[in-house]
């Protein structure tokens, strides 16, 4: 599947969010002041001002527990069932994001980008602004059955999110750290053990 060029970032975007989370990152929780989530905005591209309070800080940190939960029990499924059980729990989640962010999807062109959705004005928090996006790129996973895109990481010691946009969704390491190269290299030394 190709995807447009504004979903894409905001899967992207969504992917970077969810490893920013203090579980993931090496270096700690990457969202605790106000300077990295207007840093966090800017490297993905949000136009408007990026102003940030210390209410979006906590805001967008919810928002990420809340899907990071929620996309868990999709891409933990096991069953028809399960992943069924799972969609619904994203889907109430984009649901209660819409409503609390106040969205009013509008149909813009700015900058470098053609156009696209944004489901917020430039005037909503910055925090409003996240979810919305997060909001907007899951509607479209859902709706075209692509939610299986997102995954998480196979190596053992990994646990990252990761956007698979291969066209076979054969993707199974994330772009975090080095964990297809280091997966790799440790079954290679561990069947030349074996031979030895």
């Amino acid at each position: 599947m190709t995807f447009a060029y504004d979903i894409r970032s905001n899967l992207i975007m969504l992917v970077d969010l969810l490893n920013t989370a203090g579980s993931i990152a090496e270096e700690g929780d990457q969202l605790t002041t106000t300077a990295r989530l207007r840093e966090f905005a800017a490297r993905h591209d949000f136009s408007g001002p990026l102003r940030a309070t210390r209410q979006d800080v906590e805001e967008t940190r919810r928002l990420r527990s809340r899907f990071a939960s929620a996309l868990d029990q999709s891409i933990d499924a096991d069953t028809d069932e399960e992943s069924d059980v799972g969609v619904r729990a994203v889907v109430d989640e984009i649901n209660l994001t819409l409503r609390d962010s106040g969205s009013v999807p509008q149909l813009v062109i700015h900058d470098h980008w053609d156009w696209h959705l944004h489901a917020t004005g430039e005037s909503a928090s910055l925090a409003d602004r996240v979810a919305a996006d997060v909001a907007l790129v899951l509607i479209d996973l859902i709706r075209s059955d692509d939610l299986n895109r997102l995954g998480r990481c196979a190596a053992a010691d990994c646990r990252a999110y990761l956007a698979d946009f291969s066209r076979n969704r054969s993707k199974r390491f994330c772009d975090t750290g080095n964990c297809a190269n280091r997966t790799h290299v440790a079954a290679f030394r561990a069947r030349q053990t074996e031979s030895d």
